[in-house]
């Protein structure tokens, strides 16, 4: 099934001939965007869209219609904002004659390509991210963005050793467009959770005791991808952070998907304000109180922005840091919750290992909601 990128144009070109090769005159576009399951008729669609053909060609671009429906939100449960697209094409021609495609599905996908990428980019890979080597907190999960189009394995491994895995199969449904593999399992908060879990069983002698605490409940090195014909490898680095306060940025990238990306080095927290004032009279009777306000301020309000370091990235993370400062969508875990912020870094200078050495990124962000709480 091919996919729509929707943030690139994706165009629907005719150019086919009738009975006796007639030529195309017109060709009239139907269009149904929806969420479920992927057989559904197009007895209720959206958009009808008409075009008279130039030289025997009709072509219709679509991606903004389509992205009209799509709405990422992100409150840190990872979920797929992915629709599907049914459209078909009725011809006319030139001997008055007219037939119709059969219903076209195409999968939809807040993502887009380069301009070297062609038109309709596709991103057809099972892993939904640019970068095979992870950096990561120690001792938090991590999730790989998936789009299954074969059945395909799972399998993390932590020093050689196999500690979970799994196999995903192709779904129907929009809400399984987009997966989310990770170790994490519900319930499981300790390496003590892990092994019961399995049925095992913690000898409760002290020495071991003292030993949990030290475990990385998380601390997978590699993933392997298994789709039946070829075999990936994913690297992930845990690393360890005792003096700055790490913070997980997730954006929507290139291909769609919710992606995390670690902040490890120091953050700088500012507050930028705005108001309105004027001159009130404070005259009473010829006199008037020292006390009072002469300028008067209303709408005050102010936004908090922060400015994050990243710590040491190898030179493969360009890519990442390049589709988070073009994502249009981007939230940070602060303080316990999950805040939407807009990447107010306009510009971005790409760091080579050759000339910079070690790598570090410095990025400014500001949270996209006022801090006096002043919705009404």
């Amino acid at each position: 099934m091919s996919k729509i990128n929707v943030r690139s144009p994706y165009f629907i070109t005719d150019n086919s001939t009738g009975t006796g090769l007639s030529s195309l005159t017109r060709a009239s576009l139907q269009i149904l965007i929806y969420s479920g399951n992927s057989s559904t008729s197009l007895s209720e669609a959206q958009y009808t869209l008409d075009s008279n053909a130039i030289d025997g060609f009709v072509t219709f671009e679509i991606s903004e219609l389509v992205r009209d429906y799509i709405e990422n939100n992100f409150d840190g449960d990872y979920t797929s904002s992915s629709k599907w697209v049914n459209y078909a094409v009725t011809r006319y021609y030139s001997s008055y004659t007219q037939d119709t495609t059969t219903t076209q599905t195409l999968a939809v996908f807040d993502g887009y390509g380069y301009f070297s990428d062609g038109a309709n980019p596709q991103n057809n890979q099972t892993v939904l991210q640019s970068n095979k080597t992870i950096y990561k907190y120690s001792d938090e999960p991590l999730r790989l963005p998936v789009h299954i189009t074969t059945s395909t394995d799972f399998t993390f491994l932590q020093n050689g050793s196999s500690i979970y895995n799994t196999t995903l199969v192709p779904s129907s449904f929009s809400y399984n467009t987009i997966r989310y593999v990770s170790s994490e399992t519900t319930g499981i908060q300790s390496w003590q959770d892990r092994v019961e879990a399995n049925s095992g069983t913690i000898e409760s002698l002290d020495c071991v005791k003292d030993h949990l605490g030290d475990v990385d409940l998380y601390g997978v090195d590699t993933i392997y991808v298994n789709d039946g014909n070829t075999v990936e490898a994913y690297k992930v680095e845990n690393i360890e952070e005792c003096k700055y306060n790490p913070y997980k940025v997730t954006f929507v990238n290139k291909f769609g998907a919710l992606q995390d990306l670690w902040f490890f080095k120091r953050s700088n927290l500012s507050l930028q304000t705005k108001e309105e004032s004027y001159k009130s009279n404070i005259v009473n009777n010829g006199t008037y109180s020292t006390n009072s306000r002469q300028k008067i301020v209303f709408n005050k309000t102010g936004v908090e922005k922060l400015q994050l370091n990243t710590g040491f990235y190898p030179e493969s993370y360009n890519e990442i840091f390049r589709q988070l400062t073009l994502s249009e969508e981007v939230w940070i875990k602060y303080d316990g919750d999950t805040l939407p912020i807009s990447v107010k870094s306009s510009s971005l200078n790409y760091k080579t290992s050759v000339d910079n050495k070690l790598i570090n990124y410095t990025i400014d962000v500001e949270f996209s909601n006022n801090k006096i709480n002043n919705i009404r």
